[in-house]
């Protein structure tokens, strides 16, 4: 009687301890993607602004020559 109570016992938590570990493991890959997914955002949106701060310096670099060919041409 008591064998069987055990074994009932173990035979649930080795169940239930599996459940758990699947679920524990979906949950980090989950997260895994997620920090992934964060980290292209990220390094995705540094890159972009060094583009437009690069634009930036040669609009602000061009527009003084326009200026200048502008009032020559006067």
């Amino acid at each position: 009687m008591l064998d069987k109570i055990y074994n009932h016992i173990v035979s649930t938590f080795k169940d239930h301890t599996k459940l758990i570990s699947k679920a524990t493991t979906e949950t980090v890959q989950k997260c895994q993607e997620i920090q992934d997914s964060a980290k292209n955002r990220s390094k995705s949106y540094f890159e972009r602004k060094k583009i437009i701060d690069w634009l930036i310096f040669l609009n602000l670099g061009l527009t003084p020559l326009f200026l200048i060919l502008l009032y020559f041409k006067k």
